[in-house]
């Protein structure tokens, strides 16, 4: 008896459901093809570079010139360079968790200033790159104005802040100068 209710049960609802094939709704948009992956493009670096990827807490990628070695930076999310001769060449690159994501980049680049001269900076050149949601400085420490130079860039993301520190000798600032057009070009996202 109970076999007999459930295949009525069935007959009833398959008839309730209808033989009518469904009618094909109208798209008024293109139909996207999810079967293509999109590769990502990495623009290629100059002969003297190489890119760098840090997988940890912040992700981020880049340019290293290749007469730098990794040292030992013992920060999380942070890493160090060490150029191969010049013991004074180094690079640190930080990732960092922005505490206010309200903070735009424009009142950043002003806030990330305001204690240069306090910290013995002399800021030369300062230019903030909307594009790119980045700036850089570049100048040289109060009391190495005939030794070094510095360049800083920092990349701001909707939760996260990338940046990079590269201080090195004042005879390489015309190929520091390229090198910056560069990294500013390729950026810190992984891509």
């Amino acid at each position: 008896m109970k076999h007999k209710f459930i295949f009525i049960s069935l007959l009833v609802l398959g008839a309730a459901c209808g033989s009518e094939k469904p009618q094909e709704q109208e798209l008024t948009e293109p139909v996207l093809d999810t079967t293509k992956t999109e590769q990502p493009i990495r623009m290629t670096p100059s002969a003297d570079m190489n890119v760098y990827q840090n997988i940890e807490i912040v992700e981020y990628c880049a340019l290293i010139p290749k007469e730098y070695e990794e040292g030992d930076s013992g920060e999380k999310a942070g890493h160090s360079f060490e150029h191969t001769s010049k013991k004074n060449n180094v690079i640190e690159i930080k990732g960092l968790l922005r505490a206010n994501t309200d903070v735009s980049i424009e009142k950043y680049f002003a806030g990330s200033l305001e204690d240069a001269e306090l910290e013995g900076k002399v800021i030369e050149k300062k230019e903030l790159v909307k594009e790119s949601n980045c700036f850089y400085t570049k100048g040289y420490w109060n009391n190495s104005i005939h030794e070094s130079r510095f360049i800083e860039v920092c990349w701001l993301r909707s939760d996260e802040v990338v940046k990079y520190y590269s201080s090195f000798d004042i005879a390489d600032t015309t190929l520091w100068n390229n090198r910056l057009k560069e990294i500013l070009n390729l950026g810190s996202t992984c891509k």
